[in-house]
């Protein structure tokens, strides 16, 4: 019963849930003008308004700490939102996606092996955990803020913002300004929890469909049976494999932008965040110190897990080209070993998915990334 319930686009079920809920894509059954209407609504509101609070902050900051926490919150807040744009861009292309995952299924259920069926389980297991690790870091990061405001000493907001009112002398002004914080707060982490979990997962599916081609194309040629067959089993193994391709280069074009956002942002919190901390440790604000601490574990985090499974993939990559190296071409026809010459020349390149077009994902990457930040936070020590 195993092969009739394999579905590798459930890895991404709980995105899409996020994407209907969030006005990105409209569900099934629902008024297009209805749900357009929703849409407009809920991303004016939050989307746009949200942010735009947080950047008119900015104007009316006068010392250095509270300009680096409020810088901090609107760069991540904002390439949130530019990767959240993206999403709504690239929506087609997830449509191309869901169909090509639905041909490569299809395939392994027809194939049904036990060790394909394993991989792509697995696979599927691992983005929807990866998407619950990401849930639980936005709902910890929205407690803490909750927890920071309830025990300070004055009246202050979720995160620095400009209303336009004076909610510090209002309490009807502070409970709404407090109340539309804490509605786009978390509008916004669940918005950013899909965001910034979709990379990985698709990296992951990808990965999957890649380990069990090559569980495949190992066995070609083995067993008496095979030996017969084993010519018409390769060329479906290419056609198998121009899909993986097609896929991974759907991958590439939703992937570029958003990972592109994510190292810039990265970057720019890394060391924000590293001189906000150096400022907060002589106020002695453990608040401060710990929401400084949070917001750079998550941005580096964040980095991390799409470099560990741009990695995961090239791996992968490599060892399907030594699939076909295991296959039993030895016994085959001159014809099996011609077309097998002609596959081996289109894998012997690693596959890799790059950031804007240029910056492998890989965890070499994310190596250059630590000692950048790490060479930054010294020259800002040195400089205070």
């Amino acid at each position: 019963m195993e092969e009739l319930q394999l579905d590798t686009h459930r890895a991404v079920r709980y995105h899409w849930r996020v994407w209907e809920l969030t006005g990105l894509m409209q569900p099934d059954g629902i008024s297009r003008l209805w749900y357009l209407a929703y849409s407009l609504a809920l991303n004016a509101s939050v989307t746009i308004l949200f942010p735009l609070s947080l950047m008119a902050r900015l104007l009316f900051t006068h010392n250095m700490q509270n300009l680096c926490e409020n810088l901090t919150i609107t760069i991540t807040d904002i390439v949130a939102n530019l990767k959240f744009l993206n999403v709504f861009l690239v929506r087609r292309q997830l449509h191309k996606i869901r169909s090509l995952l639905k041909h490569l299924d299809e395939r392994a259920r027809q194939v049904n092996h036990p060790e394909e069926l394993a991989a792509l389980n697995e696979a599927v297991t691992t983005a929807q955990k990866g998407f619950q690790y990401f849930a639980r870091i936005f709902t910890f990061g929205t407690i803490l803020s909750c927890v920071r405001v309830a025990i300070s000493s004055k009246r202050q907001l979720l995160y620095p913002a400009w209303f336009g009112v004076d909610w510090e002398n209002s309490w009807r002004a502070y409970v709404i300004c407090y109340g539309y914080q804490l509605f786009g707060l978390i509008v916004q982490a669940v918005q950013n929890c899909a965001s910034d979990s979709y990379p990985p997962a698709y990296l992951c599916l990808l990965t999957g469909h890649m380990r069990a081609l090559e569980l495949r194309v190992r066995r070609i040629g083995y067993g008496t049976r095979r030996l017969h067959s084993a010519h018409g089993e390769l060329l479906d193994c290419i056609r198998d494999l121009m899909l993986v391709h097609r896929l991974k280069g759907i991958i590439q074009r939703i992937l570029s932008v958003a990972c592109m956002a994510q190292f810039a942002c990265s970057a720019a919190v890394q060391c924000t965040v590293a001189m906000h901390f150096l400022y907060v440790v002589d106020d002695n604000d453990l608040s401060a110190m710990i929401l400084s601490i949070v917001f750079f574990v998550a941005v580096t985090l964040e980095v991390f897990i799409i470099c560990y499974f741009g990695e995961r993939m090239r791996t992968q990559s490599e060892a399907l080209c030594d699939g076909f190296y295991a296959c039993n071409w030895v016994d085959q026809r001159p014809i099996f070993k011609r077309n097998l010459i002609f596959t081996l020349a289109r894998t012997q390149k690693p596959s890799l998915i790059y950031a804007g077009g240029y910056i492998p994902l890989s965890l070499e990457t994310f190596e250059q990334l630590m000692r950048f930040t790490y060479s930054a936070f010294t020259l800002l020590l040195r400089a205070k």
